[in-house]
């Protein structure tokens, strides 16, 4: 014949705690909640005089960039993800064309300010 065990919880009634007793997780939820949050300050890019997609065959011409896998599909898709776009230099991954594409944006801004795209040479003026 199997026992069954039971246990008895008595509720623990008129405690009296230390008035300025916050419990551990209140005092870490403050801490979050005063320190405001710092996003990391954005890459400023420079127009350039053509489009990216007429600089984008150039530049793998030159091997100055290299293609970049597709990005995954964000679980929660935002209101700039658009399905219709695919970008070219993420491989054809949906969610953006290459004109919008921050992620070649920024590998073109390094690359101008270290006067490595020859705009000259593809007819382009560039007033930097």
């Amino acid at each position: 014949m199997a026992s069954h065990y039971v246990a008895t919880v008595k509720p623990i009634i008129n405690v009296v705690q230390n008035p300025g007793y916050q419990p551990q997780f209140q005092q870490y939820q403050q801490q979050y909640q005063q320190q405001p949050q710092q996003q990391a300050p954005r890459t400023q890019i420079d127009p350039i005089p053509m489009s990216y997609a007429d600089l984008f065959p150039r530049l793998l011409e030159r091997n100055l960039i290299h293609t970049k896998a597709p990005l995954p599909v964000p679980a929660k898709l935002t209101s700039r993800y658009r399905s219709d776009l695919f970008c070219a230099f993420h491989q054809g991954a949906p969610g953006h064309d290459i004109e919008h594409c921050f992620a070649l944006q920024k590998i073109v801004q390094k690359l101008i300010r270290k006067n490595l795209i020859p705009f000259e040479e593809f007819g382009f003026e560039y007033a930097s």
